[in-house]
């Protein structure tokens, strides 16, 4: 059996039989370039839709479907798409890599100049921060050590009078600034009560009984001109505290001391590179501060067993005294 299509062109209608023959040619009314019915014969779909030159518009129901309400057209029966198609994907697919290199080059190069900037911008004001020299500022330093207190007195003068007493009873002594404008003698001071014990029991066979006190000192709002000082005034404290402790164990001769002491001149000599930068008296009296401690320390080293080594409690005395001054510079 013999299948029929009928077509549309220029107004007039013809039927195709399968092998291509023309049936019959109708007349009709609507002039069109080219318009097909939509007609089911034999498996085969007709589009009653306009189209364009050079478009297909036969399609079979058991292969690939064309969309009625577009222009892409699908592959029927293995057949590639059309060269036209196939061209414009390649342009947009080059257009759109052209474009992607030329955004990437352009945003590339913003970026780095920022980042160029930012650098530049800080060297300029890091080296602005060392020139100004402006001053920082370091942590807080509070001191806390039990004293024996022989007496508070009045006036400096009074103070003075009494501490030259008692050195020559061969004891130790110094005078510490007092509230309300009075000044406390103090005869010896350790981390802890305890350590003192010893020292209060000789001192008051031969002297009047002295007090034991809380001994302290709190420093804030302390400035110097580079945030690397802090090691150094923060570290003074830490060998003060350690030497008093030293002076507690049994064998003072160990390594604790050696380590101690090892600590101590790595400590002084990172003082040394540090002073060029501090004014004069912070300078003064951090010399003296380092002097009176390695006293400290030779003192220590002079211990006999079984015997208080007042000389020791001297100098301890001394940097911590000395100490407090140094800190005094720094406010």
């Amino acid at each position: 059996m013999k299948q029929e299509i009928s077509i549309l062109i220029n107004g007039k209608e013809k039927n195709y039989s399968e092998d291509q023959t023309s049936v019959k040619e109708q007349p009709a009314h609507n002039e069109v370039a080219a318009a097909i019915e939509e007609v089911n014969r034999g498996g085969y779909t007709i589009l009653a839709t306009s189209l364009k030159k050079r478009e297909n518009f036969f399609k079979r129901k058991n292969g690939h479907v064309l969309n009625k309400r577009t222009s892409f057209l699908v592959p029927n029966n293995g057949k590639g798409f059309p060269k036209q198609i196939v061209a414009a994907i390649i342009g947009a697919i080059v257009t759109g890599t052209i474009l992607g290199v030329l955004v990437l080059t352009v945003f590339s190069s913003d970026i780095t100049e920022a980042g160029d900037k930012v650098t530049e911008a800080s060297t300029v004001a890091t080296e602005k921060v060392a020139d100004s020299g402006k001053s920082v500022t370091i942590r807080p330093i509070k001191l806390d050590f039990s004293a024996l207190q022989a007496g508070v007195f009045s006036s400096k003068d009074r103070a003075e009078g009494a501490v030259k007493t008692i050195e020559d009873k061969g004891f130790s002594a110094v005078v510490f600034k007092a509230e309300e404008e009075k000044y406390s003698v103090i005869v010896g001071i350790g981390n802890e009560k305890h350590q003192l014990d010893k020292f209060n029991e000789a001192y008051q066979k031969e002297m009047d009984k002295p007090l034991f006190k809380s001994l302290s000192f709190s420093f804030d709002q302390l400035k110097t001109p580079s945030k690397l000082d802090e090691t150094y005034f923060t570290n003074g404290q830490i060998l003060l505290q350690n030497t008093l402790t030293l002076s507690q164990m049994p064998d003072i001769s160990g390594s604790g001391l050696d380590r101690t002491l090892s600590d101590f001149n790595k400590w002084k000599e990172y003082g040394k590179g540090q002073k060029g930068k501090w004014s004069e008296s912070t300078t003064k009296a951090a010399s003296d501060f380092e002097k009176q401690l390695e006293g400290a320390f030779l003192a220590l080293k002079d211990s006999k067993k079984g015997e208080l080594n007042w000389a020791f409690q001297q100098k301890v005395m001394d940097s911590l005294q000395s100490y407090t001054k140094l800190l005094a510079t720094l406010k």
